[in-house]
């Protein structure tokens, strides 16, 4: 095996890591307006600085969300840097095959980062407009609650093809064995993730974001 029958992962793999901090940049600073919004509108409709918004505006309308997108964040950056052997000289070599699966997984974590933080967000909206007074229904929560279990299963669907080392030493076999069972998982959750937001209306049918 020769370096020609290699490909070097390490620009793909910084690209990645740059657009999901974009992402991540982007959904935070949203986030940040969002809740400065709603924190102004709380003040004004509550009486002054001495008094808070409603218990539920800050929940979810200004604290829940920036730690969601600040804690996924974290996450993401130390799965970035976990278990991504490279040579001394930086480059990061793989079989043509693995490159492919690593591109796939990849490509389909992205889809599931943007989709998460895009939802997140969006429910901060949605309950800053809840609070405005505005008839808002159930279509946002559900929508992105639905667009968040798709995109589970779609990464579930391809983690399995995740590159695994292939010396004796690091136990490939067990690594794949892990690998499938986390894919079937994150499947499963999206299943359910889905069904929550599809029958969400069922779970709160008292909630009164109907009405005007």
């Amino acid at each position: 095996m020769t370096d020609s029958t290699l490909t070097d992962m390490a620009p793909f793999l910084e690209r990645c890591d740059h657009r999901n901090r974009l992402v991540s940049v982007a959904a935070l600073s949203a986030s940040l307006v969002l809740s400065a919004v709603n924190v102004l509108h709380g003040m004004l409709t509550t009486g002054g600085t001495s008094r808070t918004p409603p218990a539920m505006l800050w929940v979810f309308g200004i604290v829940f969300t920036p730690l969601v997108i600040v804690s996924w964040w974290c996450f993401t950056e130390l799965m970035a840097r976990r278990g991504r052997a490279s040579s001394p000289d930086g480059r990061r070599p793989a079989l043509a095959d693995d490159a492919r699966n690593a591109v796939r997984v990849a490509n389909a974590g992205f889809v599931f980062h943007l989709g998460l933080n895009a939802a997140v967000v969006a429910q901060q909206a949605f309950w800053g407009l809840a609070t405005f007074g505005y008839p808002v229904g159930d279509l946002i929560p559900r929508a992105t609650t639905v667009a968040v279990g798709a995109a589970t299963i779609y990464l579930g669907n391809l983690w399995p093809r995740f590159p695994t080392p292939r010396a004796p030493e690091r136990k490939a076999a067990a690594r794949m064995k892990v690998n499938r069972f986390s894919g079937w998982l994150m499947v499963i959750i999206g299943v359910l993730v889905v069904l929550l937001g599809l029958f969400l209306p069922l779970l709160y049918p008292h909630s009164g974001f109907h009405r005007p």
